[in-house]
């Protein structure tokens, strides 16, 4: 059970992030640089975190 949470969490997040990363490269580059980067960098951050989660199941 714990194993199956973790790997739902982590593709969850995985998935957030990259949508977070499309919506702030997409949208946000056109009217406001300092939000775009700043919203790639808490998408990234929060990539690396669903990595971290998918990382005991996918191996190194």
């Amino acid at each position: 059970m714990g194993r199956t949470l973790r790997d739902g969490s982590g593709a969850l997040l995985v998935g957030v992030a990259m949508a977070a990363l499309f919506f702030g490269v997409v949208q946000l580059r056109a009217h406001d640089y300092v939000a775009a980067v700043l919203l790639v960098i808490v998408a990234l951050s929060v990539l690396r975190a669903g990595v971290e989660l998918l990382r005991p199941t996918l191996g190194e």
